[in-house]
């Protein structure tokens, strides 16, 4: 199967709100040969606040943004064009999962494709830094870390690749794949057993497939710079959300099995914790019990030890029966205080249902037709996203093809939006303001001319973006 390694950068940290501005991937082959590369960027669209410090980060101009014929919807086509063609593949990124497989999925809902892409059509994904950290944590001897100032081995692309002698250019899409492409090299020659094995968790279905075969299973997690490495086994799925709910072997199951169900749920909810959620769709880093077995020196009586607890858990069907009631409630719980705010279009992804038949079909219909019937199109989704989606992407594209009052509703929602003082999950012109100023202070103090010219010219675009929009109060 063949392997995509990507990597993006964009206006912010916000995934609902931020943008793509460069996407760079190579396709490889099992034996790490390329087959293709694609690398890309894209204006900023029409109405959005950049941050500062990303683009500072990024090394990415105003200059250079205002220079690029790519739209930012071009881009997204391309993008998924790519994804096609190199279909079936296994994804990886850098620190991905929970930061560019969203950022690729809330993009892709806003301009009207299948989100799930990396996930369809035979598609798996991966991360490579839970590899790296796990390939590390099993044998330290062939990876080389610097210990930052929590006294902790730093995974941050750019230290790994500096001490093991990767070329790398730092945030930078292509540069970031290419670092990442060297890492996963180094796991793959000096440990193939590992390589092997997190390839086969690659997808919610590989993940079930592996708990079904492993009655025990060792788990690793990773939190505030460190990893801790479990035994478990897996007792049941929750009721609600699926998600294989895993207890820690480490823990005395005697004084847990026999608690009623109000002790249990009061247990639940106390260290150390006993019940562990595997996120079986986001390429957890689970391996055989060797491998747990291996790092702590594990004698054949401790693992008859292990094994004896695992089945008394398991054969304990009242308790998992507790278990599962206990996380029912607690769903319901929670759904019954969550607020009743309206949640905006751009923040939907996961709470508005998949789209219909009829606008799966409006959605292709809408990507090949001229812009002038695109707005036409709009009109007749089901979904009002959809047809907002639509709508806003005409805004950003081809404004000339939209009804006057439409146009304005747009203009003065998002001139509402970016001028606000409000504390709002989205990046303002204030707060660019904001950011604005202390890196002035920052580069003043250092004597830093570059970088003071670097945020003069964001100055200047969000001065203009101020002029455009501060007139929508009198639409």
């Amino acid at each position: 199967m063949k392997y995509v390694f990507y990597d993006l950068e964009t206006t912010g940290k916000n995934k609902d709100w931020s943008q793509i501005i460069q996407f760079g991937a190579v396709c490889v082959d099992e034996k790490f040969n390329e087959l293709d590369r694609f690398e890309s960027r894209c204006r900023l669209k029409t109405g959005l606040v950049p941050e500062p410090e990303a683009l500072i980060v990024n090394n990415t101009s105003i200059k250079n943004l205002e220079n690029t014929n790519l739209s930012h919807y071009d881009l997204t086509k391309d993008i998924k064009r790519k994804i096609d063609n190199w279909s079936p593949a296994i994804f990886f990124g850098y620190n991905s999962i929970n930061f560019d497989e969203e950022i690729i999925r809330k993009t892709f809902f806003k301009t009207l494709f299948n989100s799930y892409v990396t996930q369809l059509e035979g598609n798996k994904r991966g991360d490579i830094l839970n590899v790296i950290r796990s390939f590390h944590n099993y044998d330290n001897t062939y990876l080389k870390t610097i210990i930052n100032s929590k006294g902790n081995s730093s995974f941050k692309l750019e230290d790994l690749a500096k001490e093991n002698q990767i070329n790398h250019k730092a945030h930078d899409a292509m540069g970031d794949v290419l670092a990442t492409i060297d890492l996963a090299k180094i796991v793959k020659k000096n440990d193939y057993d590992i390589w092997e094995q997190i390839l086969l968790t690659c997808s919610k279905k590989d993940v079930d497939n592996f708990i079904n075969l492993n009655e025990n299973f060792s788990l690793n997690e990773f939190s505030f710079g460190k990893i801790k490495t479990s035994l478990v086994t897996n007792i049941c799925n929750h009721p609600n959300y699926n998600y294989p709910q895993c207890y820690d072997l480490s823990i005395d199951p005697e004084p847990i099995l026999s608690l009623s169900y109000q002790d249990l749920k009061k247990r639940m909810k106390e260290k150390p914790k006993f019940l562990k959620t595997l996120g079986h769709n986001k390429h957890p880093s689970i391996f055989n019990n060797n491998y747990f077995f291996e790092i702590n020196n594990i004698s054949k009586t401790e693992k008859d030890f292990f094994e004896n607890r695992s089945s008394k858990i398991r054969s304990n069907k009242e308790f998992i029966e507790k278990i599962k009631l206990i996380l029912d409630e607690e769903y319901h719980d929670k759904e019954n205080i969550k607020p009743q705010n309206d949640i905006l279009a751009e923040e939907s992804l996961y709470f508005g249902g998949f789209p219909s038949n009829k606008d799966k079909n409006l959605m292709e219909e809408f990507h090949l037709s001229s812009w002038k019937n695109k707005y036409i199109i709009s009109e007749r989704f089901e979904d009002k996203r959809y047809e907002y989606f639509a709508k806003k992407i005409i805004y950003e594209e081809a404004p000339e093809n939209l009804p006057t009052e439409v146009f304005n509703k747009f203009h003065k929602q998002i001139g509402e939006q970016i001028m606000t003082l409000d504390d709002v999950p989205w990046f303002t012109i204030p707060k660019a303001y904001k950011q604005i100023d202390d890196l002035r202070n920052k580069y003043s103090i250092e004597k830093n001319n570059e970088m003071l010219n670097f945020v003069d010219e964001i100055n200047i675009y969000i001065q203009k973006m101020e002029k455009v929009y501060s007139a929508t109060k009198f639409l």
